[in-house]
């Protein structure tokens, strides 16, 4: 059995603990609360490009997104957002029945995680 105190291996959880280094805890809890309060308007836009086909909108909600996400770590949802960010810089057809619902519930996902580090932090 690994100790306790063995890195964890999740992305996010890794480059929390990274940022904490780098800085210091208080700033990354108030990315943190940045991301909580950003990424709902992000995903918000990229469903506005998608349902109205707007190419230039979709690739720079989905770009911010990503880069926001993968300071944090979500890699994951970064990956996602890369997907909608190249279909928005392709500028030709976006698929049927591409929405948001992937990055919604990986957000739901990273939301779980930021959360839990941010009351193992404040306690």
């Amino acid at each position: 059995m690994p100790p306790t105190d063995a890195p964890p291996s999740n992305p996010l959880l890794n480059r929390l603990k990274e940022l904490e280094q780098e800085t210091d805890p208080e700033f990354v809890i108030e990315l943190i609360d940045i991301y909580f309060n950003e990424t709902p308007k992000q995903i918000q836009a990229i469903a506005a490009a998608l349902t109205a086909n707007n190419f230039h909108a979709l690739m720079i909600a989905a770009h911010t997104l990503k880069g926001s996400s993968l300071n944090l770590g979500a890699k994951q949802l970064g990956a996602f957002c890369l997907k909608l960010e190249e279909l928005g810089r392709a500028g030709k057809s976006i698929p049927k029945g591409t929405c948001t619902e992937e990055i919604e519930n990986e957000y739901e996902n990273v939301k779980t995680i930021l959360l839990a580090f941010k009351y193992n932090h404040q306690h």
